[in-house]
């Protein structure tokens, strides 16, 4: 069986965006993975520095941990590439994921440019808020983590928008469990393969 790293960008480790998150893990173990929650509230994460702005080739794991900007992602980036399938869990904060969230996805920069490093990773999101930001959340981070060669399944994400008691929230919780079933059934489908060609212009 594989692994499974949930991220968990809100600020609470046992708020309500956790609460459904948790419906996807216990789908996931019952399937008989390993789980691990990463709590980035715990982590020493700084802002990106931009190096890959001056050449793409300047933004590895390397240069991202150096001595001017070594941080908790020394050993972050080591547990994401452990991992078979990646849960990225966050509130919405004015329309988009938390900042916590946000400084996560861009030192993943880094495995980007050091050869599409999560090229082929399983992925999904959860996220909960009270606007309609949720939608726009999800995409957002949809977008970037494909591009960086993270795959999705079908119903790979669930949200919850005004729902202080997530238990109430039957559809969200119904995708939860979809959620956990489909990226266990895709990394099956999928593990080893890899998917990027490389660029000549």
């Amino acid at each position: 069986m594989g692994k499974a790293l949930v991220i968990n960008g809100s600020p609470h480790k046992d708020g309500i965006t956790m609460e459904l998150a948790r419906v996807v893990i216990k789908t996931i173990e019952e399937s008989g993975y390993e789980v691990e929650i990463l709590h980035l509230v715990d982590c020493d994460i700084r802002p990106c520095k931009g190096c890959g702005s001056e050449d793409p080739k300047k933004c590895t794991r390397r240069t991202c941990t150096s001595d001017d900007l070594r941080d908790d992602m020394v050993w972050i980036f080591e547990k994401i590439l452990e991992a078979d399938i990646l849960i990225f869990v966050t509130p919405v904060y004015w329309y988009t994921m938390s900042g916590m969230m946000k400084n996560l996805i861009d030192r993943l920069t880094a495995l980007e440019n050091e050869g599409k490093l999560l090229d082929g990773k399983v992925g999904a999101i959860v996220v909960t808020g009270t606007e309609d930001g949720a939608m726009q959340t999800i995409l957002g981070l949809m977008g970037t983590l494909n591009d960086m060669g993270m795959l999705f399944p079908p119903y790979g994400f669930t949200y919850s928008i005004g729902f202080e008691d997530i238990t109430k929230d039957r559809e969200a919780i119904h995708y939860a469990r979809l959620v956990g079933k489909n990226v266990v059934k895709l990394c099956e489908l999928t593990k080893g393969e890899k998917w990027w060609v490389d660029f000549n212009p």
